[in-house]
């Protein structure tokens, strides 16, 4: 299970990296391919699918908006400073979206419990 805390340890890895202009190293490599693997992982897991995949997008119900154009964009950039506020923005926002999808799961729950 992929909480924010997974994501809190490895910025605190990443952004020293940042601040001392050192993306471009091998071991900054390795912790930014951590972290789009985490934002993957993660997008499976509050979508509840198997597999991510882009053309699937528009079926998932936690998708910020956008998403395919920023996705491009991460993948493009994925080792630059950009690229890599952007994963930290699009994880922010599906950590948000996330929260208001499961408040409407349980209250349609509990409008069908009620019924």
């Amino acid at each position: 299970m992929i909480e924010k805390q997974d994501f809190i340890e490895l910025e605190e890895q990443i952004e020293p990296l940042v601040i001392n202009k050192k993306l471009k190293s091998d071991y900054a490599h390795q912790l930014l391919d951590q972290y789009y693997a985490l934002i993957i992982g993660y997008i499976e897991q509050i979508n509840q699918i198997d597999k991510f995949d882009i053309s699937e997008i528009s079926n998932y119900p936690v998708i910020p908006m956008n998403f395919e154009e920023r996705y491009q964009y991460i993948n493009y950039r994925i080792y630059h400073f950009m690229g890599y506020r952007q994963m930290v923005t699009l994880k922010d926002e599906l950590i948000k979206m996330n929260a208001r999808y499961q408040l409407k799961l349980k209250r349609e729950a509990k409008l069908k419990q009620d019924d």
